[in-house]
This record gives C-alpha cells, structure tokens and sequence, in this order.
C-alpha cells in the first residue's frame, strides 16, 4: 500500500471533470474558495472542451487526468460526478500514477475512477466529496476535508446517528462507492477481489435516483457480483430525508442472509453531508457502537 503524501498550503490541486461538461461559472468560484484556503490550482487542459457537446471527448477527459498525473506540482486530482468515468478508465497510466502518489478525492460517478486507481496503482483514494462543494462548504463537510487531506485519520467522526440493522463487528479492506457503479466494477472483474483478502464495504445511492422497488433490484444485483461473500461488514450513506424505512427493512434482510453487520447513517453519500471514506485502507466497522476505526 502506497500512502500518498499529505497537502500542504500552497500545494496545487488539479481540477478535471471526466464525467460532465465543467464551465468556467462553475470552475471560478471552486478555485477562488480553494485559493482562499491557502492552495492553488490547475485546470486541466480541456476541462472546459465540448467536444462531445455534453462532455469533452474520453480522450480528452482521460488525457486531463494524465497530464494532471504526471504533473510533480499536482499534489491533489480533485474530480465530481455525473456520468462517463468509465469512458476513461481503461486510458489511464496508472503505472505513472503509482510512480508519482497523490491524492484522488471525488465521489458518485468517481467511484469508477478512484476503485480504479486503488486497483491498478495500489494507492489509497478518497470517496465522499466533489468540487462543487467547496465554494459553500459546511463546518462538518470542511473538517472532513482538512482532516483527510493532513493525513489519514484514526476513525470516522459521525454527523447523525446510526441505524444498527445488523450488530456486529466486521474487520477488512474498506471500498465502496456508488452503488452502481460499484456493481459494475465489481461485476465485471474491474476491481479484482483477492480471494485471501475480506473487506468492509460502503454504499451510497439517492432516492432522487432510484425509488426504493429499484433500490431493492441494485441490491439484489449487488449479492450477484461476488462481493458480498467476501464481504464481513457493510455501512450504507444517506439516501432519503426522512430515512426510508423499506430501505432498512431491505438492509436488514441483506445483513440476516449474509450474516454481517449492516449499518445505515446520513454521513456520507448526496446529501447535505460529505464525510470522506479511504477506499483501500484496512478499517473496522462496529455497527452496535456506531464506529468505523481506520488502521493506516
């Protein structure tokens, strides 16, 4: 496992957006409010193309993200959602990457690119967060940021309470992400799993995107892909205000069939809060106490 270095003040953070059309309204604010916290930053070279008319071509986006690999003065790749990540996945140096750690942070259709980058490279990466929260950052949201990006912290701080749908301890690697995604990673052998290695794994999905009758499909296509049976532990991030209860329901039976711990918090995921969650980093996951301890 190759830890990347921290960020420092005056350290350059590279902005890409490999899966929507970025423009320079949005863009200015983000490195205004970033440069105002004491870094700089680079844009990529066609983060503002249109290329495809919705998006810069997957040349192009995956050329932004080697150029900012590659870059010594980047110390930070810093992307968002959307929909394309895995246009590029396949066209990145990731042997350039491992050579030259640094710190990937992003979050939804990123859950592509980062369980890539963790796979291929070994580096541990960071899911939770996007740029376009910066400008207008919560107390909680900004303490995530500078706690990650100073170090890797010894444990998750909560922002609500948990639901303990399944008590339990589980102990393994931590990855996860976006639940769709995830499940094509992991369904068609983009993340390999090591049959000698157990994981604790974390979801994210929004009822903006699905309704809870496709909810329980995504789940249901999750305990397909291989997963789960090396799975010890699982913690599931915000989904709906006020907390879906068919959706703890169906968390529920998925911790009772697999026999794991199964936890539901509003921490992480889109919602209003963005804890940041290291993707590759040994971790344990106690759903009674509500905890999740990171062994870096």
């Amino acid at each position: 496992m190759i830890l990347p270095p921290c960020l420092q003040k005056g350290d350059t953070i590279g902005l890409a957006a490999p899966s929507w059309l970025a423009t320079e309204q949005w863009a200015a604010p983000i490195a205004a409010s970033l440069g105002t916290m004491g870094y700089r930053v680079k844009y990529a070279r066609n983060l503002f193309s249109k290329s495809w008319g919705y998006a810069a071509s997957p040349e192009e986006r995956a050329d932004d993200l080697n150029e900012l690999i590659r870059d010594e003065s980047v110390r930070m790749i810093f992307l968002g959602g959307g929909e394309g990540a895995d246009d590029v996945t396949d066209m990145l140096d990731y042997a350039a990457a491992k050579a030259s750690p640094k710190l990937w942070l992003s979050y939804s259709d990123g859950t592509s690119i980062l369980n890539s980058v963790w796979a291929k490279a070994g580096i541990p990466v960071l899911y939770g967060q996007m740029p376009g929260i910066i400008p207008e950052i919560s107390g909680y949201n900004l303490n995530q940021f500078m706690r990650f990006t100073a170090g890797l912290p010894s444990e998750h701080i909560s922002n609500t309470p948990w639901h303990c749908l399944t008590p339990g301890t589980a102990h393994g690697t931590l990855i996860g992400g976006y639940l769709s995604n995830f499940i094509y990673l992991t369904a068609t052998g983009r993340i390999p799993l090591d049959e000698d290695r157990r994981y604790v794994l974390f979801i994210e999905d929004h009822e903006k995107f699905f309704g809870i009758e496709s909810e329980s499909a995504h789940i249901g296509r999750l305990e397909q892909c291989g997963i789960l049976s090396r799975t010890d532990g699982l913690l599931f991030g915000h989904y709906s205000t006020p907390v879906n209860e068919q959706l703890l329901e169906r968390l529920r039976r998925l911790g009772e069939k697999w026999n794991i711990p199964v936890a539901y918090c509003d921490d992480f995921g889109h919602g209003e809060n963005h804890a940041i969650l290291p993707i590759g980093i040994p971790a344990t996951l106690d759903t009674e106490r509500g905890m999740l301890i990171y062994h870096g």
